[in-house]
This record gives structure tokens, sequence and C-alpha cells, in this order.
């Protein structure tokens, strides 16, 4: 195993939003998801200790891994798969969807904290991934499906780095959702609108679950296409998969012909797995 770095890992939501590191390998991001590593490795540690993000020395900027890209998307779009397959270069370490943004993002909506202390505090939990350590020399960060509703964050800390969104066209989604689970699907079940008044521009788009999907899905295509600043390149799944050149010229990548093989090869798997699963097309 690697040298363990300290390493955020969750966001708490209710009350002041502290931000929870622990001390993990950088094996962590080998994970379909950050937190999902989060989990496997604390298995393999006797005990499990946690420290505040305000405890953490940042480095100075230029130890830090420069960060080559964003990754803002839609729902089951493909992006986990993009993400392993730029993730499994030797150069590149891909954070996916951490639930420290997550739960920062969220106490934002949900206690109506200062934007001035949301932008601050996520700096400062980008910079703690960016620790360098495991010969990566760079990072991309891949987050949460409805965080492209707070976009405006990220760009106002990063106005010039490369993003991406990943769409799909929509009533393909909506058919797929309807028999998914998870994340703003579970919305629609909450007793109380207390998320989706946050995601959803009008009553009518809680008559039913699919008028509900289909709105949420508009609002994060509306969001992206706001947040055009000239760094942005828009891609449709499925076809972006036989587009990667592009993207990796978008993020200013040169993968070598090892590198590509490798990268290619996720499009066998299940990218959600972490052991090598054949993939299985469903609606």
């Amino acid at each position: 195993m690697l040298k363990s770095f300290r390493f955020p890992t969750y966001t708490s939501v209710c009350g002041p939003p502290t931000t929870y590191c622990e001390n993990l390998s950088p094996d962590v991001f080998n994970y379909p998801f950050f937190n999902q590593g989060v989990d496997a490795l604390r298995k393999q540690y006797a005990e499990r200790k946690t420290f505040s993000l305000e405890d953490n020395l940042a480095p100075p900027e230029s130890q830090l891994l420069p960060i080559k890209g964003f990754i803002f998307h839609t729902s089951h779009c493909g992006s986990t798969l993009l993400g392993r397959m730029l993730g499994s270069s030797f150069q590149v370490r891909m954070i996916s969807e951490p639930e420290s943004i997550n739960g920062l993002l969220l106490s934002y909506l949900l206690n109506q904290l200062p934007e001035a202390q949301v932008l601050t505090q996520l700096k400062q939990i980008i910079e703690a991934y960016r620790i360098s350590g495991d010969e990566k020399e760079s990072i991309i960060f891949k987050l949460t499906s409805w965080n492209v509703f707070l976009i405006h964050f990220f760009h106002k800390l990063y106005p010039n780095t490369p993003w991406i969104y990943i769409d799909r066209e929509s009533e393909k989604l909506v058919q797929t959702l309807k028999n998914k689970d998870g994340g703003f699907i579970d919305w629609w079940y909450h007793p109380v609108d207390i998320l989706r008044k946050h995601f959803v521009e009008n009553t009518s788009s809680s008559v039913d679950f699919e008028s509900y999907l289909r709105s949420i899905i508009e609002g994060h295509r509306k969001h992206a296409i706001a947040a055009q600043n000239g760094h942005e390149l828009f891609v449709h799944y499925p076809d972006f998969l036989n587009t990667l050149s592009q993207i990796l010229a978008h993020f200013q990548l040169t993968f070598s012909t090892e590198e590509l093989e490798k990268s290619l090869a996720y499009l066998r798997y299940d990218s959600k797995q972490f052991e090598p699963v054949l993939f299985e097309y469903s609606v």
C-alpha cells in the first residue's frame, strides 16, 4: 500500500458544515467513486481516526497537482465510465463524486450559508485532494450530477480551468431513471419538499414522477448551458465514447499507445464495479 495522506471524506450537513479528513492511501482514487474507496480502505486500518479539514496545513500551490479539468454531467450518462478511462492513466488522479463536496453544497442549500464561506471551504477541500505523492502528474474532478446546479462556485474559484458537460437525450434518460434509485431520484419520495424546491423550476414539475424527472434533467442542461465561459466542451452519451481523443485534447492530456489501450479496455466492463465485471446493457 502507498503512503497514506490526509484526504477529506465527508462534510456534515447539519449545523456548521465541518469537513472531516482521514489518513488514506492514494489507492482510494482507484475506485469508481471516491467514498466507495474510503469504505474499502478503512477495513485495512486497525483504527479509524478523523481530523478536521481546518487542521490541515495546505502546501503551497507549487506543490499541488494541477487541475486538468472538471466533469459535470447529467445522470446515467457514462460519466463514471469516462472517469475510469481517464483515471487508468499513470498521469491522472481521478476523484469521483466526493461526499465532502456534496455535503458542503447541500449545507449551502439547506442552511443558506454565505457564498464566501462556501467558496473558502470548497477551495480547501479541492486543495486537500491535490496533494501529490502517488506519482500522478495532474488531477481531474468528476462531480455528482446535481453539482452542476452550483457550477458557479467552481467557476469563481477556477475560471480558466477546462470543463465538460455530458448530456443524454431526455426521454431515454427518463425511461432509464424510472427504474433506478438513489440521488435526486430519491428526492421525489421525500415527504417534505426540502430538496426538490432547489432543483425544479415550477410546481407543475411535481405533478407526477416523470414530470419531476424531466424538469430536473432539463435543469441540469440549462445550468450547464448558462455557465459557458469559453472553457467548456459539451458531449453526448453514448457518442462521446468514440471521441476520447477530443476529450483528451480539451483537458490538454496526451496518452501513450499503452495508456489508450488500457483506457479503452474499460468499455468492456461495468464501470461502477471495482473488480472487472463485464458490462451488460440495460435500458
